[in-house]
């Protein structure tokens, strides 16, 4: 998969965390006393950089520029590929030629019918940078710039970086255990990650503080049935009861009103497929259906995230490029919440940042 920084890391740059973690890692490659790795650009970082560019620059400037010659001299060193752009493309872009080949080469892998290709911008081009943004952007101005949210977006729906891509952390069937549940908000504590948690209506009833404790730490709290019962096919009353009495348990509870159901199962809860009455019913309570993007199987066995799931859950995220921002659906359980620090520390490595619900 190809490596891309979205801004310029170290010295005076912008020193996006997700960017600052890749150009981390690269230098991990490469030197023979690794780097401390962090979220935010140190000295030691800036210093290994300025290293670096000694052997091609008389005046090191301890930065690494997207698409410029440290950066391209690092990817070269570490034997990694690089998709960047280094200016703009489209409309009152710079339009180099190299750089309007690469966006070419990326839209012929998602459009039906390909494009010819070409090193400048052409009026085809640019209709279809247009027609690409209308689903994000209000005023289309079919321009890709170095680092946008059009060139994000543009790498993610053609699953080549993972850069720019984050991840929803979610937990069903809590709020029990208690002790698994605080073994998991500590470990959110320590990465500052919000997470949703879909609590069941009956465990929320024996377990107030708990759901409370969830809320006053930072983290959402939403509707996944009051008894787990599968909801696509039971009577429309029966699916009535279930949302209504988690939704008043949930406010009696933590003061708090749940924005979204999670069917138990998932059934029923697809958008190509959703229920008839859960639908109905969820529309009634002013409840958004929210199923997951990434099942990460933890109440298999083995149970948890750990090694033994990882390919599986990577071949998922691999299947969603075209979205940027992917739920991961996980439990409350005990060997979750032992697995938890290692799963994020992995999902890091593997490019993601972690999006508030």
């Amino acid at each position: 998969m190809a490596i891309s920084i979205t801004g310029s890391v170290g010295e005076g740059g912008r020193n996006r965390p997700e960017d600052v973690r890749t150009v981390f890692s690269l230098f991990n490659k490469i030197l023979s006393d690794p780097l401390d790795v962090s979220d935010q650009s140190t000295d030691e970082l800036i210093q290994a950089i300025r290293d670096f560019q000694k052997s091609f620059m008389s005046r090191p400037d301890g930065r690494i520029d997207v698409g410029r010659t440290t950066w391209r001299k690092l990817l070269a060193a570490t034997d990694e590929p690089g998709t960047d752009i280094t200016g703009s493309v489209g409309e009152g872009g710079q339009n180099r030629a190299e750089d309007v080949r690469i966006v070419y080469a990326l839209f012929n892998k998602i459009l039906p019918a390909p494009l010819d290709v070409s090193d400048q911008s052409s009026a085809e081009l640019i209709q279809v940078i247009r027609d690409f943004q209308k689903a994000f952007m209000s005023w289309p101005d079919g321009r890709i710039d170095v680092g946008g949210r059009t060139w994000r977006k543009l790498t993610g729906a053609t699953g080549m970086p993972t850069t720019g891509r984050s991840l929803i952390l979610s937990f069903d069937d809590g709020p029990a255990p208690e002790s698994a549940l605080n073994s998991i908000l500590d470990t959110l504590d320590t990465y500052g990650i919000k997470a949703e948690f879909y609590v069941l209506g009956q465990e929320v009833d024996r377990s107030p503080e708990a759901v409370k404790e969830i809320v006053d730490r930072g983290h959402t709290v939403q509707n996944h049935s009051y008894s787990h019962p599968n909801l696509a096919t039971a009577a429309k009353e029966v699916v009535r009861k279930e949302l209504k009495n988690t939704q008043e348990s949930i406010r009696k509870a933590a003061g708090v009103t749940a924005t979204k159901i999670r069917p138990p199962y998932g059934a029923g809860g697809w958008p190509s497929r959703y229920d008839a009455e859960l639908a109905e019913v969820a529309a009634e309570l002013s409840l958004t259906i929210q199923n997951w993007d990434v099942d990460t199987e933890d109440w298999k066995a083995p149970k948890g995230v750990g090694s033994s799931k990882l390919a599986m859950i990577k071949r998922q995220l691999s299947r969603n490029q075209n979205k940027t921002e992917l739920n991961v659906l996980m439990h409350v359980l005990k060997d979750t919440a032992e697995d938890l620090g290692d799963f994020i520390d992995q999902l890091k490595k593997w490019g993601f940042s972690f999006g508030n619900p």
